[in-house]
């Protein structure tokens, strides 16, 4: 099976709690984006375009073609246009778009290169899984400032290392970067400590970085300051995402009679394999706080799943916090659910794929409520 060999295999569309009207303090604009990732197409609507104070509901990566809204202060153009993306005006309001405003997304995924057998599995599984639901897990897309697989830069921060946290974001190449950017990284790692030539190789995010450790060089305090606040708020989001999915299989593991795994880049996603229906009905039921301090409990065994992986980590709830203050770095401790179900859903009968000779697609379409991911349902579909 292949996903994502083209955007228009992956399909995904926002829907907000959102209304609009002719006037109002800022433009909220209709974007259609494919090869970019939210954070950077935002950088460059800001940079060429000159729209400020960008606000947004979502993050979609730039493996799919993708609908979504983005709000910018003062009355904007009618449409706005590059190579990969174009937004067009839809309305003014007196508030920016927040996250909170997502209610959801649409999807509408290609399924590609499947043998008979595959195209079988998926077919039998997918009314299971859309009756029963599946665990709610952060699934990859939200690890990647740890796809190099050396470790989370908001545990270095929570652990006051601050050189450590720098050159973890900074200078550690993963195989799934780009060739450039892995030779950048690279660059970096074997100047750090040499400021003036670190700058030869920055990305824009780290300029400010090392030009403070220009002029203060062991100020790594000062440095990790200097972080924009989008990227503390992905460094933190990600070791909470990873401390929940242990959580949340911990729990599973305890809570279901048969299990199946499937193994990912910081873990295992455990599935219940045949739930009771009394199984499923304690999990629909659950819900989970993200770790951060002041998270409260209401199932004394989600507490002990959560307080064994914090032990592991070496941390307790109430020391989740960075050393140095930053603008984004707090743990909020947000409810989430242990079960999603996927709603309005549907597949295609398998057909010959176009692309892959001898081998079959299929077409899935269902909604998701926000936080919850698409790839996830894919994954345990193809568990059977």
């Amino acid at each position: 099976m292949k996903l994502k060999c083209r955007p228009e295999d992956f399909r995904v569309e926002e829907r907000l709690d959102l209304r609009t009207r002719r006037h109002g303090r800022y433009s909220i604009y209709r974007l259609e984006k494919r090869g970019w990732n939210t954070l950077d197409v935002m950088r460059e609507l800001r940079k060429r375009h000159g729209l400020r104070q960008l606000g947004r509901a979502g993050l979609k990566d730039r493996h799919s073609l993708s609908v979504q809204y983005l709000s910018a202060t003062g009355k904007g153009p009618a449409f706005v246009s590059g190579k990969g993306y174009h937004l067009r005006l839809v309305g003014m309001r007196d508030e920016p778009i927040r996250p909170g405003m997502l209610t959801g997304n649409r999807f509408t995924i290609t399924l590609r290169s499947l043998t008979s057998d595959e195209a079988k599995l998926v077919a039998k599984a997918f009314p299971t899984v859309t009756r029963d639901g599946l665990p709610n897990y952060y699934d990859e897309q939200r690890f990647g400032s740890a796809r190099h697989g050396k470790g989370f830069v908001a545990k270095r921060l929570v652990r006051g290392h601050n050189n450590g946290a720098l050159r973890l974001w900074l200078a550690t190449p993963s195989a799934a970067d780009d060739s450039r950017t892995r030779s950048r990284k690279t660059n970096l790692e074997s100047v750090w400590g040499d400021w003036a030539r670190c700058q030869e190789y920055a990305d824009p995010e780290g300029a400010p970085v090392f030009r403070h450790l220009l002029q203060h060089p062991r100020d790594y305090k000062g440095a990790v300051q200097r972080i924009p606040r989008e990227m503390v708020e992905l460094f933190v989001n990600a070791y909470q995402a990873w401390l929940w999915n242990e959580t949340l299989a911990s729990v599973v593991e305890r809570s279901v009679g048969a299990t199946v795994r499937r193994r990912y880049l910081l873990g295992s996603f455990v599935f219940p394999g045949a739930p009771a229906a009394g199984e499923v009905r304690y999990l629909r039921k659950l819900s989970i706080p993200v770790p951060g301090p002041g998270a409260r409990f209401t199932s004394d065994r989600v507490a002990a799943c959560m307080a064994s992986v914090l032990a592991r980590e070496g941390v307790e709830l109430g020391g989740l916090k960075t050393k140095v203050r930053l603008n984004g770095g707090r743990f909020k401790p947000i409810r989430r659910p242990a079960l999603v179900r996927p709603i309005r859903a549907d597949h295609s009968k398998p057909a010959n794929d176009e692309m892959h000779s001898g081998r079959l697609r299929m077409t899935l379409s269902f909604f998701l409520p926000s936080g919850s991911y698409a790839t996830l349902i894919v994954k345990r579909l193809m568990l059977g």
